[in-house]
């Protein structure tokens, strides 16, 4: 076997060396493939949901605004900002919403631009890429409440079946972006609240800033890392995201106090119809316990269906059954516009047209809804108008008309009065196409005589 010179394996191995240091600097200086070459994505517009005043409890409404805003943001490829200014609200809704942040494809940042930002308004706060705060504000008091919306009452839940559950998603979410797990878990199990500084501080929260222009001075540059994409914050533009009709219209039913007197009016003014057979008016006590269930957490989704069948049924009825426009006519105009307007926002692919197609189609059914409704309010002011008015009696005595026939005093002849023919007994000879003037009636005949121009009746 022939042998190699050490010349040789030292020549090798030098060769070796320098064609490893060319690699390792050519792959130091080219970049990683993704967008533009790179595995950073610059983004320079947001979306700005805001939970505020009036619309500042987190409910069912609020959910879907959220979501859909995070669905909106993920196809433009924005960022999201939430600003907060809330006391809380329902566990459920605080929950799908946290998670949707979780799991979104696109930065969101939390602000508490207001001066609080509680319970479920913290919830949502912890598990955002970003969370900010505002000078003077608080988060916390996450404890879960139990309430009474006859008495107005408020219990805190001690039951670890429910606390546990509650302080276990809050400390995943804590984990899940780097933060302070032991105050996560502190604002359930001990309703801790934090002012801003100490938020910050204790690495709950990222940053504070004043306003929004100051949050997105402080953003510049912010690296996010989504699923091994950093997302580079250069936001420029800020678009609000309006919450749709079917939002505000759930979250104004969610009002406690709005919901308890809908579900009251329902179920009393059901007994009283039944017990008074009233029973037309069942759709309307009806309509208000649907509602009422709406609020108290029912699907509006299938809500929505219901009251659209249910509406059309009393239309039909309505209109082919029973005579005239009444009650059933209204309320299932009533039906109609509400279940349209609670159509569900999203269903399941391939079981509903484009979502443009979608939105033509609600606003075009709300039209009609409208439509219908000021048609029937026209027709309700006609007819009270009719009523309240006079009656007017119609009086032939004195009235003017045209003899048809030559007439013969005393005799009976055709005549033409108010564009009615009419037997006419003569007082006098009167000539054929000559004007008469009713003077008296008798049974089926009118008592006539010639009437002189200008003359009295």
């Amino acid at each position: 076997m022939t042998k190699r010179k050490p010349g040789f394996l030292i020549k090798t191995s030098k060769l070796f060396l320098i064609a490893t240091l060319i690699l390792t600097v050519i792959s130091f200086c080219t970049p990683v493939a993704g967008n533009g070459g790179t595995n950073e994505k610059v983004i320079s517009e947001a979306l700005l949901v805001k939970i505020e005043p009036p619309w500042d409890t987190i409910d069912e409404g609020v959910k879907e605004y959220i979501m859909s805003a995070i669905d909106e943001a993920e196809k433009e490829n924005a960022a999201i900002i939430i600003e907060l200014d809330t006391y809380g609200g329902t566990l459920d809704a605080a929950f799908v919403i946290g998670d949707r942040i979780v799991h979104s494809k696109v930065p969101v940042i939390a602000f508490v631009s207001g001066g609080k930002a509680l319970s479920a308004g913290t919830f949502i706060l912890v598990p955002a890429h970003v969370v900010a705060v505002s000078p003077g504000s608080i988060i916390g008091a996450v404890q879960p409440v139990a309430y009474n919306p006859m008495t107005g009452e408020y219990q805190l839940v001690n039951e670890s079946k429910i606390i546990n559950p509650v302080v276990e998603k809050l400390i995943t979410y804590a984990r899940t972006r780097g933060r302070n797990t032991t105050v996560a878990e502190m604002f359930v199990r001990n309703n801790l609240v934090l002012s801003a500084d100490k938020a910050v501080s204790y690495h709950i929260a990222d940053l504070i800033a004043t306003d929004l222009n100051d949050l997105l001075n402080k953003l510049k540059g912010w690296r996010v890392n989504i699923t091994n994409i950093k997302y580079v914050l250069e936001i420029t533009t800020v678009r609000t995201h309006e919450a749709g009709l079917r939002a505000r219209l759930i979250s104004t039913l969610s009002n406690p106090m709005i919901n308890s007197v809908l579900m009251t009016i329902g179920i009393l003014g059901t007994i009283f119809a039944i017990l008074s057979g009233k029973l037309p008016i069942i759709p309307l006590t009806v309509l208000f316990l649907v509602l009422g269930l709406i609020g108290s957490g029912f699907s509006a989704n299938l809500a929505s269906v219901f009251m659209i069948v249910l509406g059309a049924i009393l239309l039909a009825v309505e209109l082919f059954v029973t005579p005239g426009f009444g009650v059933l006519g209204v309320t299932g105009i009533v039906f109609l516009a509400l279940g349209f307007a609670l159509l569900p926002a999203a269903v399941p692919p391939g079981f509903a047209p484009p979502p443009q197609y979608a939105l033509q189609f609600r606003i075009f059914a709300i039209s009609i809804g409208v439509g219908l409704g000021l048609f029937t309010g026209i027709v309700l002011y006609k007819i009270i108008e009719a009523k309240r008015r006079k009656p007017v009696i119609f009086e032939l005595k004195g009235r003017v008309g045209r003899a048809l026939d030559d007439i013969k005093a005393g005799s009976v002849g055709f005549v033409v009065v108010e564009g009615e023919y009419w037997k006419a007994l003569a007082e006098e000879d009167i000539p054929k196409d000559s004007e008469v003037v009713i003077v008296d009636k008798k049974g089926p005949l009118l008592v006539v005589k010639r009437h002189v121009s200008g003359g009295s009746s």
